[in-house]
This record gives C-alpha cells, sequence and structure tokens, in this order.
C-alpha cells in the first residue's frame, strides 16, 4: 500500500512539472512587446507567428533578439526545474523511485520540455494561438543535452548569420545537438545513451511538425500584410 501511495506521489510530481512548464512555456514576450510598442495583436501582423522572428520584422532586431533570449529562457527554466525537483525526491526518497534515478531524471526533463514547448505553441490565454515553438526548445535541448547543445550552438549561430536565416540555424542546431549527442553516445562519453537520445529527437521533431502543419498559413498571412 505504500509503494502504491509514492507511485501515486512521482506521477503527481510528473502532472505537476508539466503543468508548471507549460505555464512558463505559455507566456508569450512576443504578443507582450508587439502590444506594448504598436497596439496590435502579433498573430494579425506580418506572418501572425507570435515569435521572435515576426517581432524582428515589425519592430526591429533589438526587440526580437530580447523575445528570442526570453523564449529560450523559457524551456531551460523548464527543464531546470524538473532537474531540481528529481534532485530534491531522489534526496528524500533514494530507494523509492518507480523506475532507476537516472530514467525518471531523463524523462521528467524531456517532460517539461515538452511541455514548454506547448505552452508556447498553444497558450491558453491566447486562445491557443502562440508561436511556433523553436527558440523554446532550443532552450529545452539546452537544458536536456547541454554539452552537445552548447558544442553546435556557435556553429549554428554562424551559419544562420552568413544565410541570414532562421531556419537554417535552427536547422543545424537541432540537427547538430542531436548528432553530438548519439555521437556521446555511440562511445559512452557523458552519460548519454543511444536510447535516451532517440526520445530527445522528440523534441525538434515535434517544432518541424509544428512548422509544417503553420507554414502554408504564415506564407498567407504574409503575403497579405505585404500588400497593405
Amino acid at each position: 500500500m505504500l509503494q502504491t501511495s509514492e507511485n501515486y506521489g512521482f506521477v503527481l510530481l510528473a502532472i505537476s512539472v508539466a503543468g508548471v512548464a507549460y505555464l512558463m512555456g505559455s507566456v508569450s514576450p512576443a504578443y507582450f512587446v508587439v502590444r506594448r510598442r504598436l497596439g496590435i495583436d502579433i498573430r494579425r501582423a506580418g506572418d501572425g507567428n507570435a515569435g521572435s522572428e515576426n517581432v524582428g520584422r515589425l519592430i526591429g532586431v533589438r526587440p526580437a533578439i530580447l523575445v528570442a533570449v526570453i523564449d529560450i529562457a523559457k524551456g531551460l527554466l523548464a527543464v531546470a526545474l524538473a532537474r531540481t525537483m528529481i534532485l530534491a525526491v531522489s534526496a528524500e526518497f533514494p530507494n523509492s523511485l518507480p523506475i532507476h534515478p537516472e530514467s525518471f531524471k531523463q524523462g521528467l526533463m524531456l517532460l517539461a520540455g515538452i511541455a514548454a514547448v506547448l505552452g508556447h505553441c498553444w497558450p491558453a490565454y491566447l486562445k491557443g494561438s502562440g508561436g511556433k515553438g523553436a527558440a523554446t526548445a532550443t532552450g529545452a535541448l539546452l537544458g536536456i543535452a547541454t554539452a552537445p547543445a552548447l558544442l553546435v550552438a556557435l556553429p549554428a549561430f554562424g551559419l544562420m548569420c552568413i544565410f541570414r536565416s532562421t531556419t537554417w540555424g535552427l536547422a543545424s542546431f537541432f540537427i547538430g545537438t542531436v548528432s553530438v549527442a548519439a555521437f556521446f553516445a555511440y562511445y559512452g562519453n557523458l552519460g548519454y545513451s543511444l536510447a535516451w537520445v532517440a526520445w530527445i529527437i522528440a523534441i525538434p521533431a515535434m517544432v518541424g511538425v509544428i512548422h509544417l502543419m503553420t507554414s502554408r498559413k504564415s506564407l498567407g498571412n504574409l503575403a497579405a500584410f505585404a500588400e497593405k
């Protein structure tokens, strides 16, 4: 009976972390910055996306950088919350976790990262109409696969500047991070496993699906905006 109660407690912990991560992700700096500066809803201007790229299109580079930093921080902080919670629980109940402590930590971090991205893309207070989740996913990967992400970040940023395309930068960051993590896993470095890397792929894959789902609408909005 006691073991069952503890298992329910761990499930409640996972749900709570996911809920808080979702709320963190749902904070939309793009929406509030553009609303304050222009008095309009960013979702009705530019390409209709509540993200840093559209902020740059509407009000300039500096506000766009600020928005991007905040969006990245959301994903990073959500994963940090999960990491902190599992360390606290592991210290308090070292022999009571339902699965291996490392697997539980990794699963909770991944859950928090995904929840933050979902919050960014579908914030409840904006009636489920947010951004595309790329910057928040970047922050989540920085928290989940820190060493691979840091190794890839500068080259990815360089590609983004050379081609003047956030798509190039993000694609190279996501692919590069997963590839480096897989390299570490294959050679047994830094505690990565190939199974864990397979789960990490879920975050960039989710962002890719969201982009495919929204790209046609974004292009239509942008064309309509350009004609005004």
